[in-house]
């Protein structure tokens, strides 16, 4: 009875320790990605943890992790892929407001979201919202972007030019993100101009129905917000990161929803390794310091940290909380991703400023900062 017991326990512990091995090492695969079943929000409010790589998942080349780029303003443009709710309207007005350039932008006092960004040879070297408007759709993404903007740059100078562009996004946690993007509808945006262009052209309604049958989605509850399946707001960093064109853009017919969001997630991962910088929202200061180390420029301003925000004072149960990381897992995947280039990238400026971290005024992360699933 005794050994009966003893080689029953010895199972026990093989299958349990079977589980957390495949667990730990299939973090990253888009297959395992895609079939895990437990959600549970694992929480870190020490920056220093996060910067000591205590929770590093991926190890990066080194030509992902450097990024040291001379800028050259008369043949450099800066595109600004504005991922809604990420703190790309804060990040996009020190752009224009606060980046030591010369000449610095021109911001028209009766158009808030106009300002002109020109070299001395009359060279716009910023495409972002507030100095070319939304030219290649409302909040155009990766797919957008980058098949619209030479063309629109040429319309604008009316000329064309040999242009080096330097893409560049801010992302977030991205449960704070999708509370933040369901309380902005809640007001009465919707975004629904935007264009969804790919493959040359727009998605139809029946691609990408409104989960609304009025106006607007105005005292939208957070049910009936995770319960549309067509809300974009569902994984939209992943998808806006991604280039849609390998997943027939919005047509989903054509695959299985597994195979769809391993190709997204993974062409968005692809994707952000290959952008010129990107910051997280919740290290203000590391994102300032980064971008001027790595392009060689300085903001006048320094960045402000926000520790309040009203995605943090939700005050949503956990069982919400938990769906919400559910519905948005390759945002979760990615933003682990993200995190772990940002930290060795960080690791590399610091060493090469012969910094510390107390140099920097860090801030402390919030604590739901860590999602694991």
């Amino acid at each position: 009875m005794k050994a009966w017991k003893g080689a029953l326990f010895a199972l026990l512990v093989m299958v349990v320790a079977s589980i957390l091995f495949f667990g730990y090492f299939c973090f990253d695969s888009n297959s395992c990605a895609l079939t895990h079943q437990s959600v549970t929000p694992a929480y870190r409010s020490d920056l220093d943890a996060f910067l000591a790589g205590a929770y590093n998942r991926h190890t990066f080349r080194e030509k992902d992790v450097v990024r040291d780029l001379d800028v050259n303003t008369e043949e450099d443009v800066f595109v600004f892929l504005h991922i809604q709710k990420t703190g790309g309207t804060t990040f996009g007005k020190h752009l224009v407001d606060d980046l030591d350039v010369d000449p610095p932008c021109f911001c028209y006092k009766r158009k808030k979201k106009h300002c002109d960004c020109y070299t001395k040879n009359r060279k716009i070297w910023l495409f972002s919202r507030f100095s070319t408007g939304w030219s290649c759709g409302l909040h155009p993404d990766w797919t957008e972007l980058t098949t619209c903007v030479d063309a629109m740059m040429n319309k604008k100078e009316k000329m064309k030019r040999r242009r080096r562009y330097l893409y560049i996004t801010i992302l977030r946690n991205p449960v704070k993100r999708f509370l933040s993007e369901w309380m902005h509808v809640r007001r009465g945006a919707t975004w629904k101009t935007a264009t969804l262009a790919c493959n040359k052209r727009s998605a139809t309604l029946e691609e990408v129905p409104f989960c609304y049958d009025t106006v607007d989605w105005k005292n939208v509850s957070i049910d009936e917000f995770m319960n549309c399946p067509h809300n974009l707001a569902i994984n939209r960093q992943s998808r806006m990161l991604a280039n849609l064109t390998l997943v027939n853009c919005y047509n989903t017919t054509g695959m299985s929803t597994e195979e769809r969001n391993a190709k997204i997630l993974a062409s968005a991962k692809e994707n952000l390794r290959k952008l010129a910088f990107f910051g997280l929202t919740e290290v203000q200061n590391l994102t300032q310091k980064l971008f001027e180390h790595t392009f060689g420029l300085e903001f006048a301003d320094d960045f402000v940290q926000w520790m309040s925000t009203r995605s943090s004072q939700s005050g949503l149960p956990k069982a919400v909380i938990d769906r919400i990381i559910e519905l948005n897992r390759n945002d979760i995947y990615l933003y682990q991703y993200a995190k772990d280039l940002f930290h060795q990238r960080v690791t590399k400026m610091m060493k090469e400023m012969n910094s510390n971290y107390s140099n920097l005024d860090l801030k402390t992360l919030n604590k739901e900062d860590d999602l694991v699933i």
